[in-house]
C-alpha cells in the first residue's frame, strides 16, 4: 500500500472514531450511564381508553421517557446498552472519552475566538472577493486556460499574500486612525483594488513569458528538423535528374 493510500486510511479511521466518539458523548451525559446494569426494557405503548370515545379513536398515552427512546439518541443508546460489559468498556468508553475531548476542546476553541470572529470573517470574505474577481479577470484574459491552471498553488499562495496585505492594513488603519471608520468602504476598496491589480499583473506576466518560452521552443524545435532535411529536393525521371529547392528552406 502506497504512503497516500495509507494516510488516506489513516484519516477515514480518524475521521469515523472521531464521530463516533461525538455521537457517544452526545448520548451518555455521564460515562457511568455506559456501565450500568440495567437491562433495556422492550418498548410497550399504552393506552388511555375513554369509554365514550370511539375505538378507532384511542391512541396511545406515551410519557417522555418513551418519546425519546424512538429519537436517533436513544435508538443508540439501546443499542450501546444491549451490549456485553467488556465491550463498552474496552471500546464505547474509550469512545466517549475521545467525544468529550473533541468537544470540550472546540468548546474552549470558540470561546477563545469569539472576540476575533467579527475579525475572521471579514478576511475571509475579502478572500472570497479577491479570489473570484482574479478568476474572472484571469479567464477574461487567457480564455483558453483552464481553471487548475489559473486557480493553482501558486495563485492560491498570491490571492493568500495580497488578501493578508490588504486585511493587515485595514487593521493597522483602524487602530491608528481615529476618524478610519468614515473613510473605511472607500479606503477598503482601494485597498482591494490594489491587491486585486497586482495579483493580475503579475499573473500575466508569469503567463505570457509562459507563453513566449514554449513559442520560442516550438520554433527552435522547428528549425532543428529543417537543418536536418538537405536544401534541396533531387529527383530522377525517365534519365533526367531534377532538384528542386525544400521549401522548407526557402522560408
Amino acid at each position: 500500500m502506497e504512503d497516500k493510500e495509507k494516510k488516506a486510511v489513516a484519516a477515514t479511521v480518524a475521521a469515523m472514531l472521531s464521530a463516533g466518539g461525538v455521537a457517544v458523548d452526545a448520548t451518555f451525559d455521564d460515562p457511568a450511564d455506559i456501565l450500568q446494569n440495567s437491562k433495556v426494557e422492550p418498548k410497550v405503548e399504552y393506552a388511555t381508553i375513554d369509554l365514550d370515545q370511539p375505538d378507532d379513536e384511542i391512541v396511545p398515552d406515551e410519557d417522555e421517557e418513551k418519546q425519546r427512546s424512538r429519537t436517533a439518541a436513544g435508538i443508540l443508546r439501546d443499542g450501546i446498552l444491549r451490549l456485553p460489559m467488556a465491550v463498552r468498556v474496552l471500546f464505547v468508553l474509550p469512545l466517549w472519552a475521545l467525544g468529550n475531548l473533541i468537544l470540550a476542546g472546540g468548546g474552549m476553541l470558540m470561546t477563545a475566538l469569539a472576540p476575533f470572529w467579527h475579525w475572521i470573517l471579514g478576511f475571509v470574505l475579502l478572500f472570497a472577493v479577491i479570489a473570484i474577481c482574479f478568476t474572472l479577470a484571469a479567464k477574461a484574459m487567457f480564455p483558453d486556460l483552464p481553471l487548475r491552471k489559473i486557480l493553482n498553488r501558486r495563485t492560491f499562495k498570491g490571492i493568500l499574500g495580497v488578501s493578508v496585505a490588504a486585511f493587515a492594513t485595514d487593521l493597522v488603519l483602524g487602530f491608528t486612525w481615529s476618524e478610519y471608520d468614515h473613510y473605511k468602504t472607500v479606503v477598503m476598496a482601494g485597498l482591494t483594488l490594489v491587491a486585486l491589480g497586482s495579483l493580475v499583473l503579475w499573473f500575466s506576466r508569469r503567463e505570457n513569458k509562459a507563453r513566449r518560452a514554449e513559442a520560442e521552443k516550438l520554433a527552435a524545435a522547428a528549425a532543428a528538423e529543417a537543418a536536418r532535411e538537405p536544401e534541396e529536393l533531387v529527383y530522377t525521371s525517365l534519365g533526367e535528374t531534377f532538384k528542386i529547392r525544400n521549401p522548407k528552406h526557402s522560408e
